[in-house]
């Protein structure tokens, strides 16, 4: 009997018991900040940028404002490196893009939820004239 009583326990309440532990993890979306819904799709890029970065701790907005700034100082070097069709300019700059949008982007998906990583995706993009990989959506 007990032998049935495990076996019982076993196939039909541990899986309930593990599925409830494997629902906790949805919580951390939830933890996320969404959307701000009073912006219009049509806003321009930096509006659109600065709302969502209002709604971050102080010191995550410097931080990541100043990773903006540096991303805006490269801009011009790449312009001139394209300009002068230097291949190797370019892919210097370049690289430098990434690794700052790549730090800009991780900070998104530690505190906007997937649909606010997509809309401050699409208007970095926006706003860096297509330099910065789009295909980093989640």
């Amino acid at each position: 009997m007990k032998f049935l009583l495990g076996l019982y326990f076993c196939l039909f309440i541990s899986p309930t018991l593990a599925a409830d532990s494997e629902t906790a993890l949805l919580i951390i979306e939830g933890n996320l900040i969404d959307r701000v819904d009073l912006i219009n799709k049509d806003s321009s890029p930096d509006v659109i940028i600065s709302a969502h970065y209002d709604l971050l701790p102080d010191f995550v907005k410097t931080d990541i404002s100043a990773r903006q700034i540096l991303l805006e100082n490269l801009l011009p070097s790449y312009e001139v490196a394209y300009l002068a069709a230097d291949s190797a300019e370019m892919a210097e700059v370049r690289d430098k893009i990434n690794i700052e949008w790549g730090k800009i982007h991780t900070i998104h998906m530690q505190f906007f939820n997937t649909n606010v990583v997509k809309i401050l995706n699409n208007a970095y993009v926006k706003k860096f004239k297509g330099l910065l990989p789009e295909n980093s959506n989640p």
